[in-house]
């Protein structure tokens, strides 16, 4: 799993067992050429990635640090040329009675999409390599790389949720779309609705069990949404806590890592 989300997009020259000797033999001792492979993107379509790398995705976000028509003409290369694709939010605007007056943060609040590298080295590299390139030329490949080994586990969240909506599509046997649910105070990890059919969830990849405070966060969500899932799933990457296995309800399901071998059987 690991090396599917360093190195979708990349062809590995060689075969290995440990994920950060592959990324220092195969990117960090090959930078440059592999640079050179990102040289007709221009600075501001390499700001909108790196940004985008780092964040959450959100669309406005990159408006923070480059002028709208030319963030929004980046946007639009990077999404023709097929780095990028967009990830359509699911809110919708608030309704309100006629004459309402808003409170002003309402009134500025906008719904946004969010955007999707269109492979995981892609995101990798404006994540952690183009920012240092100077770094990686003035030979600091150790300190690069230790850099890396404190990020990953964040970073490797993402595609985390991702590898997990593909295993629940093939569980539950789910034809609809599954993505990710945000809004102005409330995001899913994981969010399908199909009908009458609402699955919601979490994936966890952290070095400790998942404990039920984890389960109440998004009962918490779901009563601020108002609505009432079928299921309740979560992915942990280290196991959960005896309060929350012991739990009987037949609408939480909680999975590990291994429970994802089954992608391997297709």
């Amino acid at each position: 799993m690991k090396f599917h989300l360093v190195f979708d997009g990349f062809c590995l020259k060689n075969a290995y067992y440990d994920i950060f000797r592959a990324i220092e033999v195969e990117i960090l001792d090959d930078f440059e050429l592999i640079s050179s492979e990102f040289s007709t993107f221009s600075e501001a379509e390499k700001s909108v990635l790196t940004k985008l790398a780092k964040s959450d995705r959100k669309w406005f976000g990159i408006y923070k640090i480059l002028p709208k028509n030319l963030a929004s003409k980046s946007y639009a290369n990077l999404i023709k040329n097929g780095i990028l694709r967009v990830e359509i939010s699911k809110e919708t605007p608030k309704n309100r009675a006629k004459n309402e007056r808003l409170k002003k943060s309402e009134r500025r609040y906008k719904i946004e999409n969010k955007l999707h590298f269109s492979c995981h080295f892609f995101r990798f590299w404006f994540r952690f390599i183009y920012p240092n390139l100077d770094a990686l030329r003035a030979g600091k490949k150790d300190e690069i790389l230790a850099l890396i080994r404190a990020g990953f586990d964040e970073y490797v969240g993402l595609g985390f949720e991702m590898i997990f909506a593909e295993f629940l599509a093939k569980k539950f046997q789910i034809n609809a779309e599954i993505s990710s649910f945000w809004h102005k105070n409330i995001e899913f990890d994981i969010f399908v609705k199909s009908g009458d059919f609402l699955l919601v969830g979490e994936a966890k990849f952290r070095g400790k069990k998942v404990c039920k405070n984890v389960l109440n966060m998004l009962l918490k969500k779901c009563d601020r949404l108002k609505i009432t899932p079928n299921f309740i799933v979560i992915l942990s990457k280290s196991g959960f806590s005896n309060e929350l296995l012991a739990l009987k309800d037949e609408r939480i399901k909680l999975y590990e890592i291994n429970d994802l071998m089954e992608l391997l059987d297709e």
